[in-house]
């Protein structure tokens, strides 16, 4: 019976499967057992014990069986071979597009796996086997690696890596330590080995390094590591980077443009020998920036009918264009009251629930889009000292000639006699100047109550008093001031014995704003201007005879005015609203005059003249829109078109291009300065010390036979004498300079009464 089974239908079952091993090549007839029919025919699992035992009859294992068929000595069984390793039709038809098909050979190194048996045999053969394998696989891998460093297209290597880096406990348990990016760089690592060509890690990170300050024994290395490209080769790289960035800058120059510079002093060495052409220990420089215009239409830019204008430009006239109009003094009081109100929400926690109140918000004057991104691109550093007229032309040729590569043929006798240039004015410098002023007009003494000095020893600001100040420093004590100024007028009008029992009241907004008006003509606004009379051939600032006065209280009011004027400057250009600025500009005009601070004031008056006078009103729209960028597309992130810069020297062309490399960099690697646990430093300590004082001292409150009025001296009223210069001499004075000027004279520069602003700014970078 069993030879039966063998000779007949057994052999050419083809869904028994044991036809792929044992059957010999088909033939063109077939062979019938007439003892078999259909009724009588046996399962698979039957004819497979019916096999097996013939084998076993044969003394012929099933490996043996096996290993028989897969000699390749054996050519008897090469169609049988054949058929192991080939994929059937149908396993090749019923694989999915882009997978390997899987046939019964791999089902059953599947079931061989799946016995625990089986896997340890198969790994221990595999073991000394696999090595040569998966070499040979990461070999291709890293191949396609090198070309575009992407780590995708190793997954076998990734895959070693992640087992190697972490045990199975700890990728179950870490939540937030993550081997992906040690990993990652250890592929690109060995990319970098594998060529000297795949450096697409290897240079950002390289820059990246050097530009927060690594040194050049640390870059070659971490060269040497594999992980950066020589300092050679980053010198190189700088360069042509620095050229591609001048590329675009050229392409920028053929459209409109904002161009600003300014000077740059670079420290060389602290030790500097002494000898013939040595260099100097500080360089002293100019750096530009080339600003893409937003909303400059290039038919608005036209300069013939601005000079059409000029021809007939009228004189420029205090009450109509320099004096704030009555819609910009309801904007600017607006904001004053808003001002007063944010003062006390942010330093008094009882209030509760008015921060997004709308009638407590700043409204919008004339204020960049939101999400706006300024495209900036730096120029070389020059060795152009740009201080005195022929180091400006110096420098606007360096830039327009020697860097940008403009032939002289492309340009008319307008740019070589500087015409196309409409000048801004930088609001860094302008809220530098106005910091200065203010400090020299109300510094005092430090027995003066209620003068700076007296402040800064309160708060215990000893370097403030010295030579240099330091501007930020500064900055933020004089704010710390204010809001203690403010807060102690709250608790003075309020009508409540503290500022919390105010609070339990639950005032309205509409109540809030309405005491922060009268805080703003109270303390804010002194009460009169005393009569000023000759005595001695001296001018004497009061009448002390005539009507009484507390000085001590008018020269905090004049300080909280002064003060309020900082606080809205600095806030507007941030929030990117250059119509609040503009606003205010006429009163910084006289503030800057009344200070003596002569020439800054002349600076505004010219802005104020072409805004006015000059410009066609398309372009000064043009001005308005641009006097301010953002560089990063975030709200709070807007700034004046000057800045200064770090780290600039020969490189300084790829500053832009550095910065958006150090984020992305660290924003890859986790190091991206996003802490969740920094906050702002808490001032609240100083700014209530300054209220506690000044309620101790009842300096907010009129008294005129205070004890300290025979010792304090009144501090000037830059506001109003600075409006009484303008309206006597200064205005005329000015007209008659910008008459020679248009004539093709020269504009002789005003004599400072002030001395030069001479802030220490070692602490000063773009942000």
């Amino acid at each position: 019976m069993s030879s039966s089974i063998l000779n007949s239908n057994f052999n050419c079952s083809v869904d028994s499967g044991f036809v792929d091993i044992t059957g010999d090549p088909p033939s063109s007839t077939t062979f019938t057992d007439p003892m078999i029919t259909p009724s009588s025919r046996l399962s698979s699992t039957e004819r497979i014990k019916a096999a097996i035992k013939i084998l076993r009859d044969g003394r012929i294992s099933i490996l043996d069986f096996m290993l028989k068929i897969l000699d390749p000595s054996e050519a008897s069984f090469a169609y049988n071979r054949d058929r192991i390793f080939n994929c059937s039709r149908q396993e090749k038809t019923s694989v999915d597009v882009g997978k390997a098909p899987v046939g019964k050979l791999e089902k059953m190194l599947d079931c061989l796996f799946a016995d625990s048996r089986g896997r340890t045999r198969m790994m221990e053969w595999f073991r000394p086997r696999i090595i040569s394998s998966v070499s040979a696989v990461i070999s291709q891998e890293m191949d396609a690696v090198k070309e575009n460093a992407v780590v995708s297209k190793a997954p076998v290597l990734n895959s070693i890596l992640h087992r190697a880096a972490q045990t199975d406990r700890a990728k179950d348990k870490n939540k937030l330590k993550d081997c992906s990016t040690a990993c990652n760089i250890i592929i690109t690592q060995l990319a970098s080995q594998r060529s000297h060509h795949s450096v697409f890690f290897a240079a950002p990170f390289t820059l990246f390094l050097w530009t927060n300050g690594a040194s050049k024994q640390t870059i070659e290395a971490l060269y040497h590591c594999g992980l950066c490209i020589s300092f050679t080769s980053l010198l190189t790289l700088l360069k042509k980077l620095a050229a591609r960035c001048l590329d675009c800058a050229r392409q920028l120059a053929c459209r409109p443009h904002i161009m600003c510079y300014d000077n740059i002093n670079i420290s060389t060495s602290i030790f500097v020998e002494q000898r013939p052409n040595a260099p100097a220990k500080v360089q002293s420089g100019t750096f530009a920036i080339l600003y893409e215009a937003r909303n400059a239409n290039p038919e608005h830019m036209r300069l013939s009918p601005m000079l059409s204008r000029i021809l007939n430009a009228s004189e420029l006239t205090f009450n109509t264009d320099v004096r704030p109009g009555v819609d910009q003094m309801q904007s600017f009081h607006s904001h004053l009251r808003a001002h007063i109100v944010d003062i006390l929400l942010e330093n008094c926690s009882c209030f509760k629930g008015y921060h997004r109140t709308a009638t407590l918000q700043h409204g919008d004057r004339r204020k960049m889009p939101q999400g706006y991104r300024t495209q900036q691109f730096p120029l070389c550093t020059s060795t152009i000292d740009e201080s005195s007229v022929t180091g400006n032309i110096a420098v606007i040729h360096d830039v327009y000639v020697n860097q940008l590569r403009m032939q002289h043929g492309e340009f008319s006798d307008r740019f070589t006699r500087l015409q196309f240039i409409q000048l801004g004015f930088g609001l860094f410098h302008l809220c530098l100047n106005l910091v200065w002023a203010l400090l020299h007009v109300h510094r005092g003494s430090v027995h003066q109550i209620g003068s700076l000095s007296y402040f800064f020893t309160l708060l215990d600001c000893k370097r403030l008093g010295c030579e240099h100040p330091d501007y930020h420093t500064l900055l933020a004590t004089l704010m710390q001031i204010l809001r203690g100024t403010i807060l102690n007028a709250w608790r003075v009008e309020c009508g409540y014995p503290t500022l919390a029992a105010f609070a339990s009241s639950q005032p309205t907004a509409n109540q809030l704003l309405a005491i922060a008006d009268e805080i703003l003509s109270t303390h804010a606004s002194p009460a009169h201007e005393p009569l000023k009379k000759k005595h001695n051939n001296t001018m004497d600032l009061f009448d002390v005879e005539s009507e009484p006065t507390d000085v001590a209280q008018r020269n905090l009011q004049l300080l909280t005015r002064d003060l309020l004027y900082v606080l809205e400057l600095t806030s507007a250009i941030p929030a990117g609203d250059w119509g609040r600025i503009e606003d205010i500009l006429g009163n910084l005009a006289m503030m800057f005059r009344g200070a003596g601070s002569n020439n800054y004031c002349s600076e505004i008056l010219h802005f104020l003249f072409n805004l006015k006078k000059i410009w066609t009103p398309e372009f000064v729209d043009i001005m308005r829109d641009n006097a301010l960028v953002n560089l990063t597309g975030l709200d709070g992130h807007s700034k004046g078109i000057y800045s200064t810069w770090d780290r600039l020297g020969d490189i300084s062309a790829t500053v832009a291009l550095l910065q958006n490399i150090k984020k992305q960099v660290g924003r890859a690697l986790g190091t991206a300065y996003s802490g969740t646990t920094h906050t702002t430093p808490d001032t609240s300590s100083s700014t209530w010390k300054v209220a506690n004082k000044i309620n101790e001292l009842s300096l907010q409150v009129f008294t005129p036979d205070r004890e300290e009025n025979d010792s304090v001296k009144p501090m000037v009223n830059i506001l109003w004498e600075g409006e009484r210069k303008l309206k006597s001499s200064t205005l005329t004075t000015f007209n008659k300079k910008v008459r020679v000027m248009l004539a093709g004279g020269g504009f002789e520069p005003e004599e400072d009464e002030l001395s030069a602003a001479s802030f220490d700014l070692t602490d000063i970078v773009a942000e």
